[in-house]
């Protein structure tokens, strides 16, 4: 492969980031408001489109690298318009999805897939079924995070898409991975953050929430069935291909037996219409071949396009289910150490010293020799901190990720749907020519035989609304 293209340098800013606003909080009064998400989300793809492009993303040519005891996969990535071409890991994907999700709380992410795969069988093996899989996948989850206006500027996002050398990216996973949304001077970070200051929490929040974690099951079932079928319908395409190989063989093997039989050297009353006879096998062989040919296309179609945007929307019903989890969890941890900062009140109200040590308890985590002062007061941050968190997931979820989630489901599946059509379109024209070619090699009227195989196949259709009687 020629070397690819320089590539502009990633700004990376400091690694200790600049101080704050004065107020950082969701409720701030000096931010921009939104009257619907999808204003919000307009207003900054146009400020985040002042310097990053729309971007285009392909991953491709999987790649084997690494010594014996620690081989592994890498994939190239292609970005355009800025012709960015890098190689990435699977666990690169990770380490870059996981500091998004920490650093825009609250957001529905692309989800990857998972670490491990059950092919549909239409690859060479197991291994390769999982490569297939795995590329497509993460091609998914590249094409739709590049579409998310606040994270396609990310420093982390421009330093996964540009930085080339190994080395350079490691320094650059250090420098961009500032996992505090509150402290980002990106210009996605900060519309990310007027998004969530627009957002109002219903006072029955609680109830919707569960009511829609509900719809989540429901569709988790559906999807799950779907996934399912694609891959039994993926296997019956791959052994159906296999099957017209072995008629087209024997074809071919009956055909060479024909001309045998034209031999008057071998038989005493040779077949006077053998040559004729072995064209027509041989023809049809030809055509069964091209047949087959084109049935290898139905496995990828169904992998690719189906099973994919099935496999994509049942994982990001896993992730926002576990976005629902990382909610609750930030609760409980809130509760925890609210519980913990009112001890130690108690504990300085009690005692009225709060310049001694802090005492062991339940829900003491400070420092060897921190004073109960400094111990209320570095909770009194956290607190803070974490209030400010759970709040800003909470304003997410009701002012777009539901929605937004329903949205994106509904074009995902629309998109498949079209790319499945289209593809079976052009399987059909394929189809049409090949067999279209049997009539005229064999000098035989198309339309004739058209009405003929009408007739046939009504027929068929009849008996198949009768019983047979006793």
């Amino acid at each position: 492969m020629s070397n690819p293209p320089p590539v502009e340098s990633v700004v990376i800013p400091p690694s200790t980031p600049p101080p704050p606003p004065v107020d950082q909080s969701p409720n701030a009064a000096n931010s921009k408001k939104y009257s619907n998400w999808k204003e919000a989300w307009d207003d900054a793809r146009a400020v985040v489109a002042v310097d990053i492009a729309v971007l285009q993303t392909t991953v491709s040519e999987p790649e084997q690298t690494g010594s014996y005891m620690s081989k592994h996969i890498t994939y190239l990535i292609r970005t355009e318009p800025y012709t960015y071409l890098v190689r990435r890991r699977y666990t690169d994907f990770v380490w870059l999805r996981e500091v998004l999700q920490k650093r825009y709380i609250g957001m529905l992410l692309p989800s990857l897939p998972p670490k491990t795969y059950q092919s549909t069988g239409s690859g060479n093996s197991s291994t390769s079924g999982l490569v297939k899989h795995r590329m497509r996948m993460l091609g998914i989850f590249l094409e739709n995070l590049v579409q998310i206006p606040y994270v396609r500027g990310d420093p982390s996002v421009l330093a996964f898409l540009s930085v080339q050398n190994e080395s350079e990216f490691d320094a650059a996973k250090t420098a961009t991975a500032i996992p505090d949304l509150f402290s980002d001077t990106s210009a996605g970070a900060i519309k990310w953050r007027d998004a969530l200051r627009s957002a109002t929490i219903p006072h029955n929040g609680q109830r919707v929430l569960m009511d829609f974690i509900n719809q989540l099951e429901y569709l988790e079932g559906h999807l799950k069935k779907l996934v399912v079928a694609t891959k039994t319908l993926s296997e019956r395409a791959t052994a159906k291909r296999a099957s017209m190989d072995v008629l087209a063989d024997v074809f071919q093997e009956w055909g060479k037996t024909e001309m045998e039989f034209s031999n008057s050297s071998k038989f005493e009353y040779p077949n006077k219409t053998g040559q004729v006879m072995s064209k027509l096998l041989n023809t049809s062989h030809d055509k069964l071949k091209g047949w087959s040919k084109v049935l290898s296309f139905e496995p990828t179609i169904i992998e690719s396009v189906v099973f994919a945007a099935l496999s994509f929307l049942q994982q990001q019903v896993d992730a926002f289910k576990s976005l629902i989890k990382i909610r609750d969890a930030s609760i409980r941890d809130l509760e925890k150490s609210d519980k913990s900062l009112a001890q130690k009140k108690a504990e300085k109200q009690v005692g009225g010293d709060g310049d001694k040590p802090v005492s062991a308890g339940v829900f003491s985590f400070g420092a060897k020799g921190e004073t109960l002062n400094e111990a209320i007061s570095r909770e009194e941050n956290e607190v803070r901190a974490k209030r400010r968190s759970v709040e800003a997931m909470a304003r997410a979820l009701f002012f777009c990720e539901i929605d937004r989630f329903n949205e994106n489901r509904m074009e995902q599946l629309e998109a498949a749907m079209a790319c499945l059509a289209a593809s079976e379109l052009m399987v059909s024209k394929k189809n049409a020519k090949l067999f279209a070619a049997f009539f005229g090699a064999m000098n035989l009227d198309a339309g004739e035989w058209s009405e003929k195989a009408k007739a046939v196949l009504s027929l068929q259709e009849q008996v198949e609304e009768l019983q047979f009687d006793d």
